[in-house]
């Protein structure tokens, strides 16, 4: 199981997972949310991720609703596509991770 776990740190150690928003009235956005923190093999690593991912969609789509009602509509629908598109991400990288997690420990090449 060690080699497992081994196996899941390198690959955490460089994950992120970037958010990408765009308006009509504004340039791209871009948050990376880093993950490498967390064991997303747990409940706990999977609530915090998805906590990260929440907060990095409101920081690319704007925290504060817009005084202005068009604005408002772009900022809400920012946050809607936004969320959408990051939780297929999210998802994929907890199945991805508790994949490796659920591997069989003894990796080709290791003593048995």
């Amino acid at each position: 199981m060690e080699y497992v776990r081994g196996a899941a740190f390198a690959a955490a150690v460089a994950a992120t997972i970037g958010l990408v928003s765009a308006s009509s009235h504004a340039e791209p956005v871009s948050v990376v949310v880093n993950f490498a923190d967390l064991d997303l093999a747990t409940l706990a690593g999977e609530t915090a991720l998805r906590k990260r991912v929440s907060g990095a969609v409101f920081t690319a789509c704007g925290k504060r609703p817009s005084a202005e009602a068009a604005m408002e509509l772009v900022r809400r629908a920012c946050i809607r596509n936004t969320a959408v598109t990051a939780e297929a991400h999210v998802d994929a990288v907890i199945s991805g991770s508790r994949s490796l997690a659920h591997a069989d420990p003894m990796l080709p090449g290791t003593a048995h």
